[in-house]
């Protein structure tokens, strides 16, 4: 049986670097989603990783996890949101004890898929796919982005509906910052081999598979025993994604 984690209110977030870190130009964005956070009554632990990157990477591979495994182990510790994604998560990997990780949330997306998926996979225990850390520093909100906390506090046994966006950021606009973080210029929708509409059901595993593809053939990619350990007989919804995306240094006031 799977775990799902539930963040209560007032909960305390962890936010590591697993991946890549904040160079020091960009120190400000964490800062201000941190007082977002704070504001809605959350308490913060900013891990040292998050405030530096030198080689694309916030720090060698055994600092990033042990900083990880510290925040997963700390019962003070709620969920966990990291500043974003990068190139190097994999890395990573064999020095985590997943066994000895609290169930609490993983939220993330892009690099950190590696991270989400392998952990589901290894211990059971729920991950999401889902916004970054410095993607919560905005002004306001949009519905796509803020249906992340109604997700992680949804009890097991619970249900909750979440809905495309209405539209969809072609490109970032570091130049031109936004109050809602991302510039929404163009409409989403979707498509569908069959002509008519179709309902599936199972349980959601995947990813960026540029990433994923990666732990093929590892202790962090059994799928068949993840299957058989903890959700026998059921189907699996897998979701691939696929990132083409260039840091551009900014900064914003």
């Amino acid at each position: 049986m799977l775990t799902y984690p539930f963040l209560q209110n007032g909960a305390t977030i962890g936010v590591t670097a697993p991946s890549s870190g904040v160079e020091k130009e960009l120190h400000s964005l964490i800062e201000l989603a941190k007082q977002r956070l704070e504001t809605q009554g959350y308490q913060m632990v900013i891990g040292d990783t998050v405030w530096t990157q030198d080689k694309a990477k916030s720090a060698s591979a055994k600092q990033r996890a042990t900083e990880l495994q510290a925040m997963m182990q700390d019962d003070n510790i709620d969920m966990i949101i990291p500043p974003w994604g990068g190139e190097l998560l994999l890395e990573i990997l064999p020095y985590l004890a997943f066994d000895l990780f609290k169930p609490k949330w993983i939220l993330g997306y892009s690099d950190l898929s590696g991270l989400l998926l392998a952990m589901t996979l290894t211990t059971g225990i729920a991950t999401a796919h889902g916004t970054n850390f410095v993607d919560l520093r905005g002004e306001y909100i949009d519905d796509t982005t803020a249906m992340w906390l109604q997700c992680v506090q949804t009890k097991t046994g619970e249900s909750v509906t979440q809905f495309s966006s209405n539209m969809y950021q072609e490109k970032w606009k570091f130049d031109e910052p936004s109050p809602y973080v991302f510039h929404f210029t163009k409409p989403t929708y979707w498509k569908s081999i069959p002509s008519q509409s179709i309902e599936i059901t199972g349980r959601l595993l995947g990813g960026c598979i540029d990433i994923i593809r990666h732990l093929i053939g590892t202790p962090f990619g059994n799928v068949h025993q993840f299957r058989e350990k903890f959700i026998p007989n059921e189907p699996v919804i897998w979701i691939w994604k696929t990132v083409i995306f260039i840091r551009q240094n900014y900064v914003e006031p």
